[in-house]
């Protein structure tokens, strides 16, 4: 499954970006545990599921959401905003979910992290398919047709 940037990982985040950030996640940090919740959520409601697996299949990428989630080289990290309506964005294989989706609870969390590992495996930031893919894995109720990534226009990763 990801890993979660914690100070003790040692990993190199990506600088600030479009005014998200990459920090790590402090070890009495509360909303570190709705993150966690929703890693128990996903590796036991949607890791598995067949249309949650094609339909990342269909992505650009190619991988299955199993083999996204299996990836222990994806991060997340923590981004403090908690700007309505900003949940996370995804730059190559490193993801933020900000304390406003982190705030929204488990399920939002779950949903934003399913979304945002659909653009690690490929799902430009121009449409709506990284939203669509919460429709077949299971989180249809979190869905929001209205919302569109942000393509970085300085490399190949996305942000949404």
């Amino acid at each position: 499954m990801p890993t979660i940037n914690t100070p003790g990982s040692a990993h190199v985040a990506p600088a600030p970006n479009s005014g998200f950030q990459w920090l790590a996640y402090a070890d009495d940090n509360k909303l570190k545990k709705a993150l966690q919740d929703a890693f128990f959520i996903i590796q036991n409601n949607i890791r598995g599921m067949r249309p949650c697996n094609k339909c990342f299949k269909a992505l650009p990428g190619g991988k299955s959401f199993d083999d996204v989630w299996d990836d222990a080289a994806v991060f997340v990290s923590f981004d403090p905003q908690g700007k309505g309506g900003t949940f996370g964005a995804t730059l190559g294989k490193d993801i933020t979910i900000t304390a406003f989706s982190l705030r929204m609870g488990r399920w939002t969390t779950a949903a934003t992290l399913v979304h945002e590992l659909a653009h690690v495996n490929g799902a430009p930031g121009t449409d709506r398919q990284a939203e669509s893919t919460l429709a077949c894995c299971g989180l249809s109720a979190l869905r929001d047709p209205n919302i569109i990534g942000e393509a970085d226009t300085d490399s190949d990763s996305r942000l949404a």
